[in-house]
């Protein structure tokens, strides 16, 4: 659909915001020009007095705070970035701790988030990965002189460090002290970087462990998010899988004292306290059995309740506790998590929605603050899929977005919408040889004697 379509559509919808008549001059038709503003198009932070920002006041223009604007449609547009970026943090589950406060942040704030950034990221950390292919102990034909594996390592290295130098110049070091996973990846980082260093100029490649840390670089990127997640969670799940396994051999210990004291003279595979261990334990699997029973059996048939008794505890009940125990202790992790995240969307919502707002009506949203912020949150989005979204949203056929209508924002920006029509058949998007098939049944089907003559042709075939 035009651009002319877009603005009949946008000129017929005039009941979002009855009070402003100027709610479409966002449009990518119209065309600015000199206007007094009215009361009610002053944002809710204008001419607000720059402050300490808080993490729980972060609904006030913190990137621009320090700036003095005069003109309420400047402000306006930096109120709908700020939104925006709200949004994506809320989205990509950032801290909004790290959000950037200060005129001379944003740059870099929006050079690290951006596609561009993302796929260097991602090549670099695949690069490093791939290097093992060439460094020794490598396969002959991939083999690559140090100096040359070792500068690209370098290279890489150096390429990750000026991304972490770029987060560093907005996040602050407060910040990255407390975040673990970017300490370790500092950390990692000036290890790997030392050890490059001394590869090169001595030129030649010693025994290094911390290339077995290289996929830290890769989980930490942006499309490794899914990853990281599983992998946290696996570490949150550890605390009571450690009781169950200190249970488990608490168990294992038991019954190898007992059956050492039972079996040392009689059966080999109970000669040490040593070999009792390795012989239960291998038992839990059942990689042994029976083979690890029978000299006993041929002593005494009685010996039979020791390992009768053992099988059942450990292998049919401890097993299949811990099993439960592992699988309600993530699901509980991944509920949690979702909880989590759900609640983060939620206040990104509420901190981007005091920014679209006006003193006059703190708690409404017009359409045009709306349109602004989808320019920068969703620039794809058609003037006309905004408007459907805006509707979508608006449950209240109030005309302005609450602030519980707005937290489903996330949801409505993934809907796609196409026109129904409901007078043409489903086939009318067919295959055209398809379309004209399908059009020949149908006239036929409605032709008026069209059952008669089915009627008529079972007949003569029966």
């Amino acid at each position: 659909m035009n651009s002319s379509d877009d603005s009949r559509f946008s000129s017929q919808y005039q009941r979002f915001d009855d009070d402003v008549q100027e709610n479409f001059r966002t449009s990518p038709n119209y065309q600015p020009k000199a206007s007094t503003h009215e009361n009610d198009t002053i944002p809710d932070s204008y001419q607000a007095t720059p402050r300490d920002i808080e993490i729980d006041d972060l609904a006030e223009s913190t990137v621009f705070a320090k700036q003095t604007i005069n003109d309420p449609d400047i402000h306006w547009e930096m109120n709908y970035h700020e939104a925006a970026i709200f949004l994506e943090e809320g989205q990509n589950n950032e801290k909004f701790d790290s959000h950037p406060r200060h005129p001379e942040d944003l740059p870099a704030y929006l050079l690290v988030h951006n596609n561009w950034y993302y796929g260097l990221d991602l090549f670099t950390s695949l690069l490093l990965l791939a290097l093992a292919f060439v460094e020794e102990p490598a396969v002959s034909i991939f083999q690559l002189p140090v100096w040359l594996h070792g500068s690209i390592e370098l290279l890489a290295l150096l390429t990750i460090g000026v991304e972490l130098a770029l987060k560093l110049r907005w996040i602050g070091w407060g910040t990255i002290l407390k975040h673990k996973r970017t300490m370790l990846k500092c950390v990692t980082l000036a290890i790997m970087f030392l050890e490059a260093v001394i590869v090169v100029i001595r030129q030649s490649s010693h025994f290094r462990v911390t290339r077995a840390l290289r996929p830290i670089f890769l989980v930490d990127t942006k499309y490794c998010g899914g990853v990281r997640r599983f992998i946290r969670q696996i570490l949150q799940t550890l605390p009571p899988i450690l009781d169950m396994l200190g249970l488990l051999l608490f168990f294992i210990i038991v019954y190898m004292v007992l059956g050492y004291f039972m079996f040392s003279e009689t059966n080999r595979n109970f000669a040490t306290l040593q070999d009792s261990f390795v012989s239960l334990f291998v038992l839990l699997t059942t990689a042994n059995f029976p083979d690890v029973m029978m000299p006993s059996f041929s002593k005494s048939k009685w010996y039979a309740i020791y390992f009768v008794s053992y099988l059942s505890m450990m292998l049919y009940v401890m097993m299949n506790l811990m099993l439960a125990v592992v699988n309600e202790t993530f699901t509980s992790a991944e509920r949690d998590k979702f909880k989590k995240l759900f609640l983060h969307k939620r206040r990104a919502c509420q901190h981007a929605f005091k920014l679209l707002v006006s003193k006059q009506n703190p708690d409404q949203m017009k359409f045009k603050q709306f349109e602004g912020l989808m320019r920068y949150y969703a620039p794809k989005k058609s003037t006309l899929d905004i408007i459907l979204m805006f509707r979508h949203l608006n449950s209240s056929n109030s005309g302005a977005l609450s602030c519980e209508e707005f937290l489903m924002v996330y949801d409505v920006t993934t809907l796609e919408w196409e026109p129904q029509y409901s007078g043409i058949p489903w086939y009318h998007t067919a295959w055209p040889p398809l379309q004209m098939l399908c059009n020949g049944a149908h006239i036929a089907i409605r032709w008026p004697y069209f059952e008669t003559f089915v009627y008529f042709k079972i007949n003569v075939n029966s």
